[in-house]
Order: structure tokens, then sequence, then C-alpha cells
């Protein structure tokens, strides 16, 4: 997500907040190996969806598996309040137990145990309800915006369920690769902006992607290829004029940079939708304004966070810091973050609970500080061995997963000159 730079940070009285704060370690999920298979139909012009899912997924563990959780993060800004949003119903293969964690997770008791290493299959029942609220799940001016709304897997690490809870500010949500096979059926006149590979059958195949979201609602859309990939450009009819060629002028321009940096785009497909409401990054899909920096951040995005995801709730830095430095990287902000590291460094690697209650620190310290991190970096080490450096550490852990232990490993191995008291400075373990 877009950072909001606001008014600078209350400096007094960090020190002691800075002292009590440890950083939060960041596991990457079990191996899963999800595979969804969604058939939703759309109603009242996009803005509710019904249909059915089937989830298969793998035991990783050494003992039978009896119970998964399931993640209902459209329920998040409202919890269980008034109609949720996301509902699921009609299970079979498991028993539902209560929704917890606010609404947003509900445990399936398996009806057959998963033995080690074996595949088994969940299905259910999806109704989702649009909320009549300008948000990256909501109404972005009579265009729906579904930004993980869709039923997904919980967090499995070490074997053991993570229910991290919801955070406006940011994302909790953490997602192994997965297969999507999806089908939408919109209402007549109605489009939809989706990400994955259109079937003769009307499916979309989205491979090894972390999450699934999309848009829906009157829409026009400008086409093109950028470097092989299938761009579209989407924005409300009759609202964004030439704005829609002007986001694919910019996609033009930063994907390849982008490619550049870190090596060649995942997916066949890219989705743009233009919208004032959302600055978001999914699998294959962005929302964004059509702004140069805020649509480049959310392209790097499909590098640091779709191709090299991390541990979102716990590190949230480890995306969002390298997207807020790729806006600098390609030219879409004209200079560095900073020269050196400020008051705030020490704030870099912790995790979304800590900014939950704390008015004195802002959010978004990950991202100008931690892109300061990555420039600092770059200085010490000298620009072209960093550069070198950051492409390899992407290159290496493609599809799959970034931990601050994996980086700075990294870095230190490439550094001609020591950088401990950088990582002491951001408390990067």
């Amino acid at each position: 997500m877009t950072r909001v730079l606001r008014a600078a940070a209350v400096i007094l009285a960090l020190a002691a907040t800075l002292a009590a704060a440890a950083p939060a370690a960041a596991g990457e999920p079990d191996a899963t190996a999800p595979a969804y298979t969604l058939a939703l139909t759309g109603s009242d012009h996009g803005f509710r969806w019904t249909g059915r899912e089937t989830l298969t997924i793998t035991n990783p563990g050494a003992a039978p598996l009896d119970l998964i959780w399931i993640r209902l993060w459209g329920n998040g800004p409202r919890g269980c309040r008034g109609t949720r949003a996301v509902r699921i119903s009609a299970v079979a293969g498991a028993t539902a137990g209560d929704p917890a964690v606010s609404c947003t997770a509900i445990p399936l008791r398996l009806a057959a145990p998963i033995a080690p290493g074996a595949r088994g299959s969940v299905a259910f029942d999806v109704e989702i309800r649009v909320p009549d609220v300008h948000d990256r799940f909501g109404h972005g001016r009579n265009v729906a915006l579904l930004s993980n709304a869709i039923p997904a897997l919980a967090h499995l690490e070490g074997g053991a369920w993570r229910l991290d809870r919801y955070f406006a500010s940011g994302e909790a949500w953490t997602y192994p690769a997965a297969d999507w096979t999806v089908r939408l059926h919109p209402p007549r006149g109605i489009a939809v902006a989706a990400p994955g590979v259109l079937q003769p059958d009307g499916t979309r195949k989205l491979e090894r992607g972390r999450d699934y979201s999309f848009a829906a609602g009157r829409l026009r859309r400008v086409r093109g290829d950028v470097g092989g990939v299938a761009v579209t450009v989407w924005g409300a009819r009759g609202r964004w004029g030439k704005q829609l060629e002007k986001v694919m002028r910019i996609a033009r321009r930063r994907l390849p940079q982008l490619a550049a940096l870190y090596g060649s785009y995942g997916w066949p497909d890219l989705q743009i939708v233009v919208t004032e409401d959302a600055g978001m990054e999914h699998t294959g899909m962005i929302m964004s304004p059509p702004l140069d920096f805020v649509v480049t951040h959310e392209l790097a995005h499909e590098w640091w966070y779709a191709l090299i995801s991390d541990d979102q709730a716990a590190a949230p830095w480890l995306d969002e810091a390298f997207a807020t430095y790729s806006e600098e990287a390609t030219g879409a902000q004209r200079r560095p973050w900073c020269r050196r590291p400020g008051p705030e460094a020490g704030f870099v690697t912790r995790p979304v609970d800590f900014f939950r209650h704390r008015r004195r620190v802002d959010y978004g310290v990950i991202y100008y500080e931690g892109a300061c991190l990555l420039d600092v970096l770059r200085k010490r080490m000298g620009r072209e061995r960093f550069g070198t450096a950051l492409r390899e550490y992407a290159l290496a852990h493609r599809y799959g997963w970034s931990t601050a232990t994996a980086f700075r490993a990294a870095m230190d191995a490439a550094s001609p000159v020591p950088l401990a008291d950088l990582w002491r400075r951001y408390r990067v373990q």
C-alpha cells in the first residue's frame, strides 16, 4: 500500500519506546501448496457476488491435519457488527466452528484428517457484499473494489495457525503462493478487471499467486503489450478520460525499469485499476490513482510482495521499504530518501501491532525510513555492487520468501565494507 506522508512524527519520548520494542521474527508459511477453484456470479451492478469455492491443500506436517482456518479479511473493518461483508456456508468436507478474530477467521474441522504429505479438500458457498465505503474493499466511485475479499487459507507457520488481526493502515495478511482457477460471471453491462490467463472455458488461471483480487463496474479499458506482458488499464466510464492512457505510459516506462532492477515480471498479464480510493497491490493487479510515484510504488509490489513475499504482519518493511525505494530507483521520485539514518530508524523493523495505538509513531516510517536504509546501503556498498546484490537477492527468492536475516546475510556477503553498525541502528536481526 502506498504511504501517506504526514507531518513529521513527534521525536520526544521515542527513545523509551524504541528501547521497549524488540523486532518481530518473520516466519515463512508452511508448504501447504494451496489450490483454489472458485466460481462467482455477480449482481447489484457488481457489488454482490455469490458462488462456490473449493480449497485443496497439502499437509506439510508429521501428524494428521484435522483442523484448518479460513480468513475472511473483508470483515476486518467492521468485524462482527451488522451485516458481514464476507460469509461462507454449506461447508463440505468439514464442520465450521464459530467465527473468531472479529469475524475474520473461521475454523473448519475436517471430516477426514489429511495424512502427512497427502492432499485434501474442503468446499463452501461464498457470499461477498461490497461495503459502501471508499476503500480498497469498497465502493471506488461506482466501481466495486474487491481487495482481499475472497476467503483464503490462514497462515500456518511451524505447524501452528497464526490468526493476525486486521490492520487498516496496512496489511496483516500473509499468503503462500497458490494456484487459482476463477470463473467470474458479472451482471449484464458490468466489466471485470481480474488477473489470470483467460481460458477457452471462461475461467482465469493465475499460477503461484499470493491472493486473488478484482474490480467490477461500468469500466472502460486501454490495452497494451509491455515487454511481453499483456497490460490492461481500467477506469470508470466517463471519469478518467485520458488518464488511462497516461497510466499506460507510466507502465510502459516503469515495468521495464523494475524488471532491470529485480528480474522479469512474474505473470503473463497485469491489470491496473485507476481509482482515487486505493493504492493497493495484488498478484497480477494493482489499484492506484494516476500518479507516477504511486503507480510505480504499486508496480514494485509485483516484485516485493507478489514475487518475493514476506510476513506482512510481522515484518512489513520487507515489501513497503523496497517498493518505496523503487520509486527513487526508477526516477519516479527525483531525490534519495535520505543521506543518513534518521531518529526513527529503529522503528523500521517493527510489526504492524506495534503501530496500532502509538500516535507518536507514524506507520509511514517503515516506508520512508526503510527506503533510507536501502539508500544508505547503496552509498556504503557502492551503487553498482548494491544494485547487483539486490537483484541477485530478488532472483534467489523469486516466488519465495524474504526475511530480514536472509537480506542481511546477502548484503553482508556482497559488501566490501562492514555493515554491522547499520543493522544495529535499524535493528535488523
